[in-house]
C-alpha cells in the first residue's frame, strides 16, 4: 500500500484490535487508529508495540470514562481533558513516526456521548463567541507541544446534519466561513485541516451550499483527507459510489494523506474501494 494511503479502523468495526493490526502487517495496510475502537486497558501500549505503519486519530484510544472531545467547551475540565487528550494524541503520532495527530473541531454545546450521531439538546441560548474563543486558546496551547515535538496539529471539519440544525448552527468549522476564520486566526506551520469529504457533503446540503464551490474555497487549508460517503442527510460512512464527487481532485491531491473511513468491509472490498479512490488499488 502506498505509504500515503489508510484504512480507518472503522473498516474492521467490532473485531479485536489485536487480529485487526495483525491482518494489516500481513496485508501491508496502513492502520488509523480511530475513534470507534473501545475502550481497552492496553490499548496505547497496542498501538505503541505495533509494527503496523499507523497513526492514532481524535478520540483515541479511547478512555475508561467516556466523554465528548470538545476543544471549545465552556466547561473547564471538559476543556482541559479535551486538550491533555490531544497532547497524548500528539506524543503517540510522533512515536509512530505518523505524519499528523488530527481532533475534530469543537462544538458550542457539551453533548451526551450517547447523543453523537444523534439529535442533539442545544441549550435555549449559545454563546458561540465563547465557544469560539475557547477552540483557539486550545489549539494554541496544542500547538505548543506540536511544534515541540515537530508533528502537525490537524483539525477535523465537522459535520452539520438536517436533524442537528433549525437556523443556528452549534458546531464550528462545518463550511468555508469558519474554517477560514479558524486559519486567519491561527496562522501556524503546525495547524492544518483534515478535510472529511462525507462530513462537508452532509453540512453543504443541510446549509444549501454548492458543494464543490465549498472546496474549492477550502483546499488551500487542506493537508489531508478522509473519504467516505452518505445521501447527503447523515454521515453514516457508506462505501465510496462509482461516481464519487471527489474523484476528478484525486489526482491533484494523490501526494496528500487519504484515509478510507469505510464501516464495515472485507478485504476483498477494501482493495476495490482503494483502486476506484486512487485508480490503482495500490
Amino acid at each position: 500500500m502506498d505509504s500515503n494511503i489508510y484504512i480507518s479502523s472503522l473498516a474492521f468495526l467490532g473485531q479485536p484490535v489485536e487480529e485487526v493490526v495483525l491482518l494489516c502487517e500481513n496485508e501491508g495496510i496502513n492502520l488509523e487508529f480511530s475513534s470507534g475502537m473501545p475502550y481497552k486497558e492496553d490499548m496505547e501500549q497496542i498501538y505503541r508495540e505495533s509494527k503496523v505503519v499507523r497513526m492514532p486519530h481524535n478520540y483515541f484510544p479511547a478512555p475508561e470514562i467516556p466523554f465528548v472531545l470538545n476543544l471549545a467547551s465552556t466547561d473547564a475540565t471538559i476543556r482541559r481533558t479535551s486538550i491533555e487528550h490531544c497532547k497524548n494524541g500528539l506524543h503517540l503520532a510522533k512515536a509512530s513516526a505518523a505524519p499528523f495527530y488530527a481532533a475534530h473541531a469543537g462544538f458550542c454545546v457539551d453533548p451526551d456521548p450517547a447523543e453523537l450521531g444523534k439529535k442533539i439538546t442545544v441549550p435555549e441560548h449559545l454563546n458561540k463567541q465563547a465557544n469560539k474563543k475557547h477552540f483557539i486558546e486550545s489549539i494554541e496551547e496544542i500547538l505548543v507541544l506540536a511544534e515541540a515535538l515537530e508533528v502537525y496539529f490537524l483539525i477535523e471539519n465537522n459535520v452539520v446534519a438536517p436533524f442537528n440544525y433549525d437556523g443556528t448552527n452549534f458546531l464550528l468549522c462545518t463550511e468555508f466561513e469558519e474554517i477560514s476564520w479558524l486559519f486567519e486566526t491561527v496562522t501556524h506551520d503546525r495547524l492544518g485541516l483534515l478535510l472529511d469529504t462525507a462530513h462537508l457533503k452532509v453540512s453543504c446540503q443541510t446549509l444549501d451550499l454548492n458543494l464543490k464551490e465549498e472546496f474549492e474555497k477550502i483546499k488551500p487549508f487542506v493537508k489531508a483527507f478522509h473519504h467516505s460517503d452518505n445521501d447527503g442527510t447523515k454521515d453514516n460512512n457508506l462505501p465510496l459510489p462509482e461516481d464519487y464527487w471527489f474523484l476528478e481532485y484525486f489526482e491533484t491531491f494523490k501526494n496528500y494523506v487519504h484515509v478510507l473511513e469505510v464501516r464495515s468491509l472485507g478485504l476483498i472490498e477494501i482493495k476495490a474501494q482503494l483502486k476506484l479512490l486512487t485508480g490503482d488499488g495500490n
